[in-house]
């Protein structure tokens, strides 16, 4: 990797998985585009040494992803923290976080599902934010 392409790497980045449509692809730049600008207003990045970075990834439910059932996972000491609709494993030593965030739950209620999928975001970025004592984002 260049450093340009370092650059233009953003500290959250969302993503699908593979079952969802490429027309998906505007609203998850938006979405990203949305959480980083947050972050960036509560200056999240002033500290070089403690930039946090998430790794989203949309799914259709949790239970496909088989999270607390890994033994590999607890052997690495990766440990799943679950909450209604998304779940993530913050890595303290490389500052990431990987986390998931179900939608089908959203689809069937018949919410603001954009709404819904910006709570669920923001849910997991304040957790792993309080840890470092960062500003809640909104």
């Amino acid at each position: 990797m260049t450093n340009i392409e370092k650059q233009e790497q953003l500290p959250i980045t969302i993503s699908a998985d593979s079952g969802f449509s490429n027309s998906l692809k505007p609203l998850l730049l938006e979405l990203e585009m949305w959480l980083n600008f947050q972050a960036l207003k509560a200056d999240w990045y002033g500290d070089e040494a403690c930039i946090l970075a998430f790794d989203f990834t949309l799914v259709r439910s949790l239970e496909d992803k088989r999270l607390d059932s890994s033994e590999e996972g607890a052997a690495a000491g990766k440990e799943w923290v679950t909450g209604e609709g998304y779940a993530y494993c913050y890595d303290s030593a490389s500052l990431n976080t990987t986390a998931f965030i179900a939608v089908a739950d959203l689809l069937e209620a018949g919410v603001g599902i954009e709404q819904a999928i910006k709570s669920r975001l923001v849910g997991v970025v304040n957790a792993v934010g309080k840890e470092h004592g960062l500003v809640s984002l909104g």
